[in-house]
């Protein structure tokens, strides 16, 4: 599915990843549940559809900005300010790298018609269906 060109970019992500990200397991974790509020960010969405991916949307981006604030202050209190910075951009980093081979995957996903099976059994995993959302 990816081919040799999306393939190498998300073999220069990884090492990336390991270069710049630091081996803090309350860090990990805690941008691991960042990341998890973030998928929205490149999921393909028509707002003409009545199924939506994210009911209130808002309410996500207070849970991911409570998890980066807590994030934040922890770096701020384990490293210092300079060294939260640069921990901190290098996460921010490596997430835009992994956004690009991610946008590209859904791009090929969307427009491919060998993957069309596979786009539409994956968009409706993240459905929502707001005629029958409590």
């Amino acid at each position: 599915m990816c081919g040799p060109d999306l393939y190498e970019q998300f073999t220069h992500t990884q090492e990336l990843a390991k270069i710049l990200i630091i081996a803090d397991p309350i860090v990990t974790r805690l941008w691991l549940v960042i990341l998890f509020f973030s998928t929205p960010l490149y999921s393909y969405y028509d707002p003409q559809s009545s199924i939506i991916k994210v009911k209130k949307t808002m309410s996500f981006i207070d849970i991911q900005n409570a998890y980066v604030t807590l994030l934040w202050k922890y770096l701020l209190h384990r490293h210092g300010f300079i060294e939260s910075v640069r921990i901190y951009s290098n996460l921010v980093h490596v997430f835009l790298h992994m956004l690009r081979v991610g946008i590209e995957i859904d791009i090929r996903l969307r427009t491919q018609q060998e993957f069309f099976v596979t786009h539409t059994t994956l968009d409706q995993l993240v459905e929502l269906d707001i005629n029958h959302a409590q």
